[in-house]
């Protein structure tokens, strides 16, 4: 018969401020057929299983940040008494769940928590919008030179030995600003609650900046 003394960890909580992340295992197959670097379906399936977390999941996270396969869901409060396994679970679930739906075929995602101090969550998302970018550029180098005939191992092997910057001028000279791509793309998507609703922005603001800063200060009291 089992007992809970078998359940090492489901006492184990955790307090708000917190952040869930999720993130897409083994994508790269799922998006065989998908537009490189970026495929905006993707993108917009990824918003709507996050947006649907938000609406029907009963978490409630305060927003969502999203780039790539990667899902940041920020609570203030959390249900369950905080038990680190059950939040964990749903989010893994439900995400992946609502995502296999969008897309037609089944999907998994991982979660890990983070915890914070109230403090440090406009830094934690500002490194997210950080990873964003950079993971814009790279994507960008990679399939510029697969296009020109490098195999992925040799386009790797050269855009390890770059700088950003140098990859940034390498797409310049090939007549690509990266300035000009959507906002989505170089700085993730934002979805959030506010007055009881929900807004989602495909052009969010940079975190750095006085906008970022001014609309975190409002979100998170």
């Amino acid at each position: 018969m089992r007992g809970d003394s078998w359940e090492i960890y489901s006492t184990l909580r955790v307090r708000p401020p917190l952040i869930l992340r999720a993130d897409g295992r083994g994508f790269h197959k799922a998006l065989d057929g998908s537009k490189k670097p970026y495929d905006e379906h993707f993108a917009r399936s990824m918003a709507s299983a996050s947006r649907s977390f938000m609406e029907d999941s009963g978490l409630s996270p305060k927003l969502a940040f999203l780039f790539s396969d990667e899902v940041n869901l920020l609570f203030l409060d959390l249900p369950f008494n905080g038990r680190l396994e059950k939040l964990d679970s749903i989010a893994a679930s439900y995400l992946s769940s609502a995502l296999s739906l969008n897309r037609g075929r089944i999907l998994a995602m991982d979660c890990r928590a983070l915890p914070l101090c109230s403090g440090e969550i406009g830094e934690y998302l500002s490194q997210c919008q950080d990873e964003a970018w950079r993971n814009h550029v790279f994507s960008y180098g990679f399939y510029a030179l697969v296009e020109e005939g490098r195999s992925h191992g040799e386009a790797m092997g050269l855009l390890r030995g770059m700088k950003e910057s140098q990859i940034h001028e390498m797409l310049f000279e090939r007549g690509l600003n990266l300035a000009h791509n959507p906002a989505w793309q170089r700085r993730g998507v934002l979805i959030y609650r506010e007055e009881g609703s929900l807004v989602e922005e495909w052009a969010p603001p940079l975190f750095r900046s006085m906008e970022g800063v001014t609309l975190l200060g409002r979100l998170i009291p």
